[in-house]
């Protein structure tokens, strides 16, 4: 009797654990995608006005490439800001962003209001990794 009991403990204590990681994998992976993508961008203009280059390293994909509003071609070492400095982004807001998901790919384009208010067109490609979503490619231009 005492090992029916132990053993059905045992299986009541496995069903509580598989259903709330099962429920904390879907309350994680409910958001839609775009808002996912979203919260990328939102993430990764955080961390570049903090000068958080781990978060950075974590946002931005090793193959990224991107292009600068002159022309210049970008890579992920180029807009990870350097040791103690804040990045090109410090506080600007994106505005006026959509986002469309093709699979695991999803394209962002939007803008982003500096500081000083200017406005930068921005065009972000972003892919679901293993670590999540990553910033694969971006462009920028001066509208």
């Amino acid at each position: 009797m005492y090992l029916l009991n132990a053993a059905l403990g045992l299986a009541l204590t496995a069903f509580a654990g598989a259903s709330f990681a099962f429920y904390a994998q879907n309350a994680a992976s409910s958001s839609k995608p775009e808002e996912q993508v979203l919260q990328l961008e939102r993430d990764w203009l955080t961390a570049d006005g903090k000068a958080d280059v781990p978060a950075l390293r974590s946002l931005v994909a090793d193959d990224f490439m991107g292009g600068g509003p002159s022309g210049t071609l970008l890579s992920k070492e180029d807009i990870i800001p350097r040791s103690g400095n804040h990045g090109a982004f410090l506080g600007a807001t994106p505005t006026d962003t959509s986002v469309r998901v093709f699979g695991d790919t999803a394209v962002l384009m939007g803008y982003l209001r500096a500081a000083d208010a200017q406005l930068v067109r921005v065009t972000l490609v972003c892919q679901k990794r293993a670590p999540g979503w990553q910033m694969i490619a971006m462009q920028l231009t001066h509208p």
